[in-house]
């Protein structure tokens, strides 16, 4: 009986893997608390699932495109949610217009109240 409990945890554990593996964009986690940390990753499943972005799209800070290893599973950003004042998308063919980017699969547009000096 704790076999067979173990063995759909497991099951259920990979399948969501295999799921989230395939199905989402990257992980985008802030450097924040626990509570925090998936703020924004809440709001790119919700445009990725209503076709606003794809699985790779540019990162843009404050007008900057952020750098980031595309092949990452996990996109580190180095903000925290207060940090953040407004969070937008631009599907491919405008963010590829206003950015000159080739390769990107639309944007994400982060405007934050840090000053850039």
């Amino acid at each position: 009986m704790v076999e067979d409990l173990v063995m759909k945890r497991t099951l259920l554990l990979l399948s969501s893997i295999i799921l989230l593996g395939y199905s989402n964009p990257k992980v985008f986690v802030l450097n924040d608390t626990e509570e925090n940390k998936y703020f924004v990753l809440e709001l790119v499943n919700k445009a990725f699932e209503e076709n606003q972005i794809d699985k790779l799209p540019l990162i843009v800070i404050d007008g900057i495109p952020f750098k980031y290893n595309k092949k990452q599973d996990t996109i580190l950003l180095p903000l925290k949610k207060s940090d953040i004042i407004s969070l937008d998308f631009l599907n491919k063919n405008s963010s590829r217009i206003i950015y000159n980017e080739k390769e990107n699969d639309g944007a994400i547009i982060i405007t934050t109240k840090i000053k850039h000096e």
